[in-house]
């Protein structure tokens, strides 16, 4: 990641810095009502859809972001009923030298969401873009958890549609991504198979559910299968046995860094303890589609743009996200996985060590498969 090594050298000399992963819920709207969803109650908002950020109010967050972004995450709602997500990509690769664009998905809108990644690359051609789709099971649960019937197939067409692209666009991941949750962790299992032997995505992703969810019934889970699930993703990635990673050359350090991700989650649902240092507020930030500013999606908003008239730094080095800062460092733990464990772990020196012996396991049994197909 651009400017990394400065970042930790203003950590270490307790100096705030702009974010290296931002994510950005760019919408409240959505054309599903999952069990598990956490954003129920802003996407039956009315009137907070009337205050839904433009694209030129998300160009001048970027024209004041200062410094270099590592990852941006566009999340929702469904990100693809906006059509501007090529240009709020364009504004953060030109700004801030974007390197990485995670989207994630329902899958759903297949109209445009080809069409958009298409775009996507032909305005940021070096951009490395992935695309996550939610699935949360084989067809049946998955219909059920997602209160869509035949939103199963669409979703894995879409897969299909994407991973055709993959020839044309080299830089371009077709990830899944399935909430760990009450409704499919008897049979998770089969779940991971099927991606591993048919839909071969580039990279399976299973998330903790965290709350609040839409049936709060989806949050008694079973977290001793939880963490045999991530020990078995592990044990595959590190053997090769499936494409576990990103694309481009730091691919491998950020799948390790997500594989080592969800064994310090285990521990802290077990522990019910911190096993690391937070820096949301600091390595990591969110903001929300009416522009309110977070430095993570547990803990409430810190201030909103529209206060600032845009100025992302403004409201970035106040008093009141440096009280933040604070406080998410002093003991703060969850298990949510893009403000908290993705932005933080690089920054977690034992952490960091863990990392980087998977990422050169995951690379020699990469390399060796290479070897023994050619």
């Amino acid at each position: 990641m651009k400017d990394f090594l400065k970042r930790y050298a203003k950590l270490a000399l307790g100096r705030p810095f702009t974010p290296g992963v931002l994510s950005i819920l760019v919408t409240s709207l959505c054309d599903m009502r999952c069990t598990h969803c956490f954003f129920t109650e802003e996407l039956d908002d009315g009137p907070r859809k009337k205050l839904q950020m433009t694209t030129r109010e998300i160009e001048k967050i970027s024209e004041t972001l200062g410094g270099n972004l590592g990852v941006l995450i566009l999340a929702g709602g469904e990100p693809f009923i906006r059509k501007d997500l090529p240009e709020i990509a364009r504004a953060f690769y030109k700004n801030n030298g974007l390197e990485s664009l995670y989207i994630t998905s329902n899958g759903q809108i297949q109209q445009r969401i080809p069409p958009d990644v298409r775009r996507i690359f032909a305005e940021c051609p070096d951009l490395k873009v992935t695309v996550a789709l939610g699935i949360d099971g084989l067809k049946e649960q998955h219909d059920k958890i997602r209160r869509k019937p035949g939103s199963w197939d669409i979703v894995i067409d879409t897969v299909h549609r994407l991973q055709a692209m993959k020839s044309e666009f080299p830089l371009l991941d077709v990830q899944t991504c399935t909430c760990f949750m009450n409704s499919n962790q008897d049979t998770i299992f089969d779940w991971y198979e099927f991606l591993k032997k048919e839909l071969k995505p580039d990279k399976v992703n299973f998330n903790y559910i965290r709350p609040p969810a839409s049936d709060l019934k989806e949050l008694e889970i079973d977290t001793a299968r939880y963490a045999r699930l991530s020990a078995m993703i592990a044990e595959d990635s590190r053997r090769g046995a499936l494409k576990n990673h990103y694309a481009g050359d730091s691919g491998f350090f950020k799948a390790a860094l997500d594989i080592h991700m969800h064994s310090v989650i285990a521990r802290t649902q077990e522990t019910q303890r911190a096993q690391l240092t937070c820096y949301a507020g600091t390595a990591g930030g969110v903001i929300y589609d009416e522009g309110t500013v977070s430095s993570c999606e547990i803990l409430g908003p810190v201030g909103n743009l529209r206060d600032f008239d845009w100025n992302f730094q403004k409201l970035w080095f106040s008093p009141a996200m440096q009280a933040r800062r604070k406080q998410a460092a002093d003991g703060c733990f969850c298990t949510h996985e893009p403000n908290c464990y993705y932005p933080s772990l690089p920054f977690n020196p034992k952490h960091l060590i863990q990392i980087k012996l998977l990422e050169r396991e995951m690379k020699s049994a990469w390399k060796a498969m290479d070897r023994a197909v050619s």
